[in-house]
């Protein structure tokens, strides 16, 4: 029994320690082959997937990598796994294996599995039971010593895992931060039953596909890249399976509605197609399946003519467009639609938007008409009816782009500014309008100190009018018996002929202030007052310009009222309030100390004292008007508020003159009057460092908008050149309009259109009629680039260089803003360095005064001066900063003014001046006095160098833009234009004149057309009896003039009629009138002598029919030229006609050879002259 027990149990546990070290090895057999295959595994992947992208996942590509991924991984796992482990392995080599991992055993395993397996052998003599039983015991306890054979394989179990981790780590690292056809790649190769098509990541999408059309239509064909993005699109087709694939590229398509283009969007047009025509997309060796265009005979459109209908208040003429498509007209105009069909076809529609349609009516001629009315933005197709009677698409999707009518613009040229003026000078106000269609009418407004507004109509017309007028008006100051700070506001208004909906636009509101002679001042000033601490101080003018600056913006708000959220116009109401409200609390500060301080010392003072209070009064009125809401209520209470700071302003600076002649010494002037500077001086300051503070900074900020908008307006410009040149182009080999065919045109005048209004944002902000003006001119650049886009002929051509023009006149607009920036930069310069010399004065007369002060006195005296020291080098500073900063920012454009910039500053720094200013400090407390006088005098001789160096830099400004010849052809076509509205407005009275006339000789005789005859009668008898040109005669061939005036000819123009009318030497024009056209004859003929003056200058030469014009204008400025209408006729066509001429010379010598020309024909050709027009054009375009 003991026997059975050993051998039974102690061999099977020999046997589970075998099994147990068998199985711990497959296992490291299997986690080594694992790693191993997953290693090399994962670099056939790699290499598959790469290979898959570099062919682009091509069915063939994916069916070969499929199958070395694969067979690889099989015979890996075939070599690394599965051969191991299949191998059969005997106890007795487990036995060595573990006898060999652990020396100790001295082979007790591999004897007990001996023992164990041969069995009891009793009949041998050698067999020892005991023996044997020990000899397995001894190994079973060396066995569980190795705790049972599981620490042989640990270490090279561990090992294999770790690497077993570590490949399968770097495996997700691939996918997770690998590229991404790695993870495309993995999803082909690791579906080896998935279609091979749908295995590639990267598809095209084409549309239409197979498809079917008309013979000779056009097909649109689209392609959407899904999966990669490439600018390499390319279709390739044929019409043969034996002819050759021919290529045609595919551009980036366009977004919808003003977005941003598709992305992976790519389009073209396959123009006229007749044969059945296979095609596909490719794109950087991903490639579409093959589709089949089948055609078939169906209607289509052969082309479209489009006749134009403007609104009826344009006073535009029909246009005829006979090879159209896309719609770009004004908002109401009729347009005549004509379809003329490749065949017959017995219906046909319009498709707008894919929702509503019209229905083509069908002449005899087989041709299809409709008439649309455009009011709103869209696209339209052409569907007609088939031979079986089924409605096809028969054209493109073509646009209609609808125009903005814009409102009139109106702006002041002269003085184009506030102004002065005493109360017997004569004011001449020159306002312009223009519209696109013609300017109705021109008024100008005007108010005396805040009274009602009194409104002078200074062009009228019923029949539109002009595109652009000029008008000028005189106020004679001397008939409203005005006083010094009394003021005019006054601004104009310019109205439209848009029927029905008439828009009048409001200039910006100016100031004229009526200020004394200042004979006294004159006088005063020539007794050299002292300086002192009365002498100098800020500008009385900033409580007034305060309060301009709070009307200003009222009337602002109540002009561009319809243009506000009910939100921005409170706010804009919240901001005056408060405005009103801190200018009426200084005020009123300023009297409380005048009260505590002035009035005691000098009662001369009074008048002040009695006027600033009712300001004060006034603004609280504005103020509780501006917080109910109620503008119109306000505005008259803060005009009456300016006159009477004005006022107080006057009589400050009449006692100020008056008393200003006593004297040098301390303080130049009685302390009464040093006291009320001192109370100016304090509100003052503390207005002007709130205003130029924030001014600073928002005209900073301005400044880099306008920056940004010209930088943008350069590139704008580059592109649409390059559009001009695609036109050209296109004009050249003939090709006609294709719908959608100037996208990359609208994209630009999208982009244009913004830049406007952008600009006209800024205009508004900054109050510039110049900048709205350009805002303008941007608007009209964009509305041709629309117009461009829809013609793809002659007359696009010339639509382009047309935008082109206007994008090249609104950046010479911006240049001139530029030079206007760079001249108030150094204005402000020279003001700051004016301040800087008086300031010097001063302190220079306070040092040399340091030795009759007693000591208290003296250290006083010595610490005010070294606090103002130290301000003075703290502004040279600053000055020095800002002068470094204007110099570089306009350095490409006014070379020479910031060439003279420069040196200012380099002056500064040269001159050592700041350092000058902060030594001197230390010299006024030595007991030196004649060297610290003698330094003074040195720093202010620097401060005298620094001022003109940097008038020098403002005589510089614009002498690097442009030419004077370029300045004197802006200023003759503005005496042109000036001259043309005077003319017309001219004729306007005779008509007014006459048809007054024409009411009184009813009136009295009842017979106006006997009066009529016999009139006319004497005046041909008189012509025939005299033979002199001169009369005016009625139905006489005779009565023609040698100079092109007739009789009739000046009826019609004067209004005074032909037979039947007065002599228009009796006509008598009112005398009011005649007053205003002899004043603006004077300021033409001043304009025209300051253009003399420039071109002689410019050394232009013979300059003499420019003096004789100018003699022509002092002749309209007689009144007794105006006695005679047909002598009035005849001078203002000399002076306009020869003006013209000669605008046109100086343009010839501006432009000389380089000028491009952009010319379209009319589009009403004759039949038969078609193509000799489109030849000639072709011709013109390649040259």
């Amino acid at each position: 029994m003991e026997s059975n027990s050993w051998s039974s149990g102690g061999r099977n546990d020999l046997v589970a320690v075998i099994r147990r070290v068998r199985n711990r090895w497959r296992l490291r057999i299997a986690m080594r082959g694992l790693a191993v295959v997953l290693a090399v595994g994962l670099a056939a992947f790699l290499i598959s997937s790469y290979g898959l992208e570099f062919f682009r996942f091509s069915a063939s590509a994916v069916i070969a990598f499929r199958g070395l991924t694969y067979l690889s991984l099989a015979g890996l796992t075939f070599w690394f796994l599965l051969r191991p482990l299949v191998r059969s392995v005997t106890d007795e080599q487990v036995a060595l294996y573990l006898e060999e991992h652990d020396p100790s055993l001295e082979a007790a395993v591999l004897s007990a599995l001996e023992e164990a397996k041969l069995g009891e052998r009793l009949g041998n003599p050698n067999y020892s039971p005991a023996l044997v039983d020990r000899l397995i015991q001894s190994a079973i306890e060396h066995c569980r010593d190795l705790d049972w054979g599981s620490a042989v394989e640990r270490d090279q179990i561990r090992r294999s895992t770790s690497y077993l981790a570590v490949v399968m780590a770097a495996t997700l690292l691939a996918f997770i931060l690998g590229p991404s056809y790695l993870r495309h790649g993995a999803s082909a190769l690791m579906a080896p039953a998935g279609s091979v098509e749908a295995a590639s990541p990267y598809h095209i999408d084409v549309f239409p596909g197979d498809t079917t059309i008309a013979r000779g239509s056009d097909l649109s064909v689209t392609a959407q890249l899904l999966g990669f993005q490439t600018g390499d699109v390319n279709l390739f087709m044929r019409s043969s399976p034996n002819s050759p694939y021919e290529e045609v590229p595919l551009l980036p398509q366009d977004g919808a509605d003003g977005q941003p283009p598709r992305l992976g969007g790519f389009e073209t047009v396959l123009f006229d197609v007749r044969e059945e025509t296979d095609y596909y997309i490719e794109a950087t060796g991903v490639r579409s399946s093959t589709f089949t265009v089948d055609v078939i005979d169906l209607p289509y459109v052969e082309h479209i003519e489009l006749e134009y209908h403007f609104p009826d208040y344009t006073s535009l003429e029909p246009r005829l467009i006979q090879d159209g498509g896309d719609i770009v007209v004004l908002r109401g105009t009729e347009v005549h639609l004509r379809v003329f069909p490749t065949m017959a076809t017995p219906s046909g529609r319009l498709v707008f938007d894919e929702s509503t349609s019209t229905e083509l009516n069908l002449r005899e001629d087989g041709v299809l008409v409709a008439n649309l009315v455009i009011e709103e933005d869209g696209f339209y197709q052409v569907e007609l009816e088939g031979p079986s009677g089924e409605r096809v698409n028969a054209s493109p999707r073509y646009t209609i782009d609808v125009l903005t009518d814009q409102p009139p613009s109106v702006m002041f040229v002269e003085p184009g500014r506030d102004t002065t003026a005493n109360a017997i000078e004569e004011v001449f106000l020159e306002a312009r309008a223009d519209d696109d269609f013609g300017v109705r009418s021109l008024s100008l407004t005007y108010s005396v100190n805040g009274e009602p507004e009194e409104t002078v109509d200074l062009f009228d017309s019923d029949e539109g009018g002009l595109k652009e007028i000029s008008a000028g008006h005189t106020l004679f100051l001397e008939e409203y018996e005005l006083e010094p700070g009394d003021f005019i506001s006054y601004y104009g208004t310019a109205g439209d002929n848009q029927a029905g909906d008439a828009r009048e636009v409001k200039s910006d509101l100016y100031f004229i202030q009526v200020r004394a002679f200042r004979r006294d001042f004159r006088a005063a000033q020539s007794q050299g007052g002292g300086g002192g601490g009365g002498g100098g101080g800020g500008d009385a003018r900033a409580l007034s310009d305060a309060q301009r600056q709070v009307i200003s913006a009222t009337f602002n708000v109540i002009r561009d009222r319809a243009g506000f959220s009910d939100e921005e116009f409170r706010e804009n109401l919240v901001f005056l309030t408060l405005a009103q409200g801190r200018l009426r609390e200084q005020v009123e500060t300023l009297v409380r100390r005048m009260n505590s301080r002035v009035m005691p010392a000098d009662p001369a003072f009074r008048s002040i004292l009695e006027v600033l209070p009712l300001a004060a009064s006034e603004m609280e009125a504005a103020e509780n008007a501006l917080q109910e809401q109620n503008v119109d209520l306000a505005m008259p209470a803060e005009q009456r508020a300016l006159q009477q700071l004005q006022r107080a302003e006057e009589a400050y600076d009449e006692v100020r003159v008056q008393q200003g002649g006593g004297g040098g010494g301390g303080g130049g002037g009685q302390n009464a009057a040093e006291d009320l500077a001192d109370l100016f001086e304090l509100e003052l300051d503390k207005l002007q460092n709130q205003y130029e503070t924030v001014q600073r900074g928002e005209q900073q900020t301005s400044d880099n908008q306008i920056d940004e908008l010209m930088e943008r307006l350069r590139e704008l410009a580059r592109r649409q050149e390059q559009e001009a040149e695609r036109q050209r182009r296109r004009a050249r080999g003939g090709q006609t309009a294709r719908a959608g065919g100037g996208a990359s045109q609208r994209t630009l005048a999208e982009e244009a259109e913004e830049a406007a209004r952008r600009l006209e944002r800024l205009a508004r902000e900054q109050q510039s009629p110049q900048m709205m003006q350009a805002a303008r001119r941007l608007q009209e650049a964009a509305d041709a680039m629309r117009q461009a886009a829809a013609n793809a002929d002659n007359q696009g051509f010339a639509e382009a260089g047309a935008a082109l023009d206007r994008l090249r006149e609104v950046q010479r607009e911006l240049e001139n803003q530029q030079s206007g920036r760079l001249a108030r930069d150094i204005e402000e310069a020279q003001r700051r360095a004016s301040e800087l010399a008086v300031e010097e004065s001063e302190i220079a007369e306070q040092v040399s005064e340091l030795g009759d002060l007693a000591d208290e006195q003296r250290a006083d005296r010595i610490r005010q001066l070294t606090e103002r020291k130290d301000q003075m080098g703290d502004k040279v500073a600053d000055l020095e900063r800002d002068l470094d900063s204007t110099s570089a920012e306009f350095r490409r454009d006014e070379r020479d003014a910031s060439r003279a910039l420069q040196d200012a500053a380099n002056g500064i720094r040269e001159s050592k001046l700041k350092e000058k200013i902060r030594y001197s400090r230390g010299l006024i407390r030595a007991r030196s006095p004649e060297y610290a006088e003698q330094f003074e005098e040195e720093i202010g001789g620097d401060i005298l160098d620094l001022e003109q160096q940097l008038a020098e830099a403002g005589e510089a400004v614009g002498s690097s833009q442009g030419t004077g010849l370029e300045q004197a052809l802006d200023q003759t076509r503005d005496l042109v234009r000036g001259l043309e509205s005077l003319e017309q407005r001219i004729q306007q009275g005779g008509q007014q004149a006459a048809s007054e006339e024409a009411q009184q000789g009813e009136s009295e005789s009842g017979q106006p057309g006997q009066t009529g005859d016999t009139g006319g009668q004497q005046a041909a008898n008189q012509e025939g009896q005299s033979g002199q040109p001169g009369q005016s005669g009625g139905g006489q061939s005779g009565g023609q003039r040698a100079d092109g005036f007739g009789g009739d000819a000046f009826g019609d123009r004067f209004g005074l009629g032909g037979p039947g009318s007065r002599r228009p030497g009796n006509r008598e024009f009112d005398p009011r009138d005649i007053r205003q056209w002899q004043r603006e004859f004077r300021e033409r003929g001043a304009d025209a002598q300051e253009l003399q003056r420039l071109l002689r200058a410019e050394n232009f030469g013979e300059v003499g029919d420019l003096a004789e014009l100018i003699q022509a204008m002092r002749q309209l400025d007689d009144s007794r030229v105006y006695q005679d209408a047909e002598e009035i006729a005849r001078l203002q066509t000399f002076v306009i006609e020869g003006l013209k001429r000669f605008e046109y010379q100086l343009r010839r010598e501006v432009d000389g050879e380089s000028e491009e020309l952009f010319l379209a024909g009319s589009d009403e050709v004759p039949t038969g002259f078609r193509d000799l027009i489109e030849e000639y054009f072709r011709s013109l375009a390649e040259n």
